[in-house]
């Protein structure tokens, strides 16, 4: 899988938010505030990489490993493109997440074993590098994406905390 990661700078204001509303409704609704924003930036991926997808025009019978047959139909490889996001809800550093790591969000390919002879091609087959490609093309829109949710989702919450804080 390629793996591949974008950083967005100057979001101090939207991190002391989050760390202020940390403070109010506890780290683990703040982090899952801040996992579905980028979560929406990355649909942008997903959408780039189905849309210039390649699909075959016929369907064919494969053998997997450990010997059964399946059929794999025009389509398959475009219903394998997918976004998978979760919080590290501990906080702590373990196998799945890295030191410091709050949200991991990942698109692409999920269990598709010729995706790197999609990609890259062989000697055979000219490569096809739709998700190189939806990696390029599509980055600033998931930055803007993933700024306004952040934003939104910050300005809900402390609107929710100011109400729930508002003297009767």
């Amino acid at each position: 899988m390629l793996n591949t990661g974008i950083d967005i700078s100057g979001l101090k204001e939207m991190e002391k938010a989050l760390l202020e509303i940390g403070k109010e409704i506890g780290a683990k609704k703040a982090s899952g505030i801040m996992t579905s924003a980028i979560r929406d930036g990355a649909i942008k991926y997903q959408q780039g990489m189905q849309r210039n997808a390649p699909e075959s025009n016929v369907a064919r019978v494969v053998k997997t490993k450990q010997g059964q047959k399946v059929e794999i139909r025009p389509g398959f490889l475009k219903s394998r493109i997918k976004v998978k996001a979760s919080t590290n809800r501990q906080g702590k550093e373990t196998r799945r997440f890295g030191k410091g790591v709050v949200s991991l969000v990942r698109v692409g390919v999920f269990k598709v074993p010729y995706i790197v002879q999609v990609e890259y091609g062989t000697n055979t087959q000219k490569a096809n590098p739709f998700i190189r490609q939806a990696f390029k093309k599509r980055t600033n829109q998931a930055v803007v994406v993933i700024n306004r949710g952040l934003a939104k989702r910050i300005n809900l919450a402390q609107r929710r905390i100011a109400k729930k804080n508002k003297p009767a």
